[in-house]
């Protein structure tokens, strides 16, 4: 009789174990989002994607803000971590386990995929208005706040001083731990200069508040947009003042990058199917909680320019709405194929 218990508790593991994982894995009731420190637009995106799923879905997700991708990046194989806020660059160094990432993932890249693109990240070096500092290049000796734990925002960072012919030999750098605190150091009188301030940051408002704000112009033109490029992939954005652009105080442009919506490989397809149909049913309900967020429209989404592949439960959806292109498949295998 002891045999035979154990032969049927044999077959039963043995079912179990050859279930696909979405038959195995259940729906989970909660899932965690990675997102940089509060105060940062990624930070306001992940708490955007938070609260229209947890209002339109069953499942109740919690942002847990850290130090960027760096900190969050190791949790999604013991998944801890669920989803998570990051640029296009992170993305993909994290993907490929490059830069960085190559010591973290100890070569093997983390299981990371796309669930969707969300804004254009459109950042520049920010000053405070009463420092008379107005271009980029006269940052030369300047004190600057920009040398970042995390490799993408030291890109950044190089990437708007080389618009502006300049390099870290010629300012003086700060070391702080994200962005907020680069600008926390200029209101504070620390730092001349923050890189990688971002457009609608809350901690910015801080800074106007006491030394009123001033987002530094780039220079579009063929040779600056080079110099630019060569440091982190982007493209220059025209900018015009208006609400939620504290620190624009003329029509300038500044350099964009896109910011995407990712998720651990082994988080259920089913559940994120329902994110993906949440956000993209209820994409409205971002602007109220941040204007720059009513960019955050469905046809951004999917891009021929995704540098990661996407999650199947997110391609599910985007079949079922005409939005996943005989392109975008080819897209998917190439990528896929990166890490095969």
């Amino acid at each position: 009789m002891k045999r035979s218990w154990i032969g049927i508790l044999a077959i039963g593991w043995a079912f179990v174990l050859s279930l696909p994982a979405s038959a195995a894995d259940a729906q989970p009731k909660t899932v965690s989002i990675g997102t940089h420190p509060m105060g940062s637009m990624f930070n306001i995106i992940g708490t955007a994607a938070a609260t229209v799923v947890a209002k339109n879905t069953t499942i109740m997700p919690t942002v847990k803000p850290m130090a960027g991708p760096v900190a969050w990046y190791p949790l999604l194989p013991t998944a801890e971590i669920d989803l998570g806020v990051v640029n296009n660059w992170d993305a993909e160094k994290g993907y490929l386990g490059q830069s960085t990432y190559q010591r973290l993932s100890e070569g093997k890249g983390f299981p990371l995929r796309l669930v969707a693109v969300t804004i254009p990240n459109s950042i520049s070096l920010v000053v405070s208005a009463n420092s008379g500092i107005t271009k980029i290049t006269e940052l030369k000796g300047k004190r600057v706040a920009g040398s970042f734990p995390t490799p993408s925002l030291q890109a950044q960072t190089e990437a708007i001083l080389a618009n502006g012919g300049l390099s870290f030999a010629d300012v003086k750098i700060i070391p702080v731990d994200s962005p907020p605190s680069g600008i926390k150091a200029v209101t504070e009188g620390r730092a001349d200069a923050s890189g990688t301030a971002t457009i609608g940051m809350p901690v910015i408002e801080e800074l106007h508040a006491r030394n009123g704000a001033r987002f530094l112009p780039l220079d579009a033109s063929a040779e600056p947009v080079r110099r630019t490029n060569a440091k982190y992939p982007g493209y220059p954005v025209k900018v015009t003042p208006g609400p939620g652009k504290t620190g624009v105080d003329q029509e300038m442009h500044l350099w964009a990058y896109d910011i995407y919506l990712v998720s651990r490989a082994g988080l259920p397809d089913d559940a994120v199917y329902q994110i993906t149909k949440a956000l993209w049913e209820n994409y409205k309900e971002f602007a109220p909680i941040h204007p720059l967020l009513k960019e955050w429209t469905p046809e951004r989404f999917v891009s021929k320019e995704a540098r990661i592949p996407y999650h199947p439960g997110g391609v599910k959806f985007y079949r079922e709405k005409g939005a996943w292109t005989s392109e975008m498949e080819k897209l998917q295998r190439e990528l896929l194929a990166q890490r095969q």
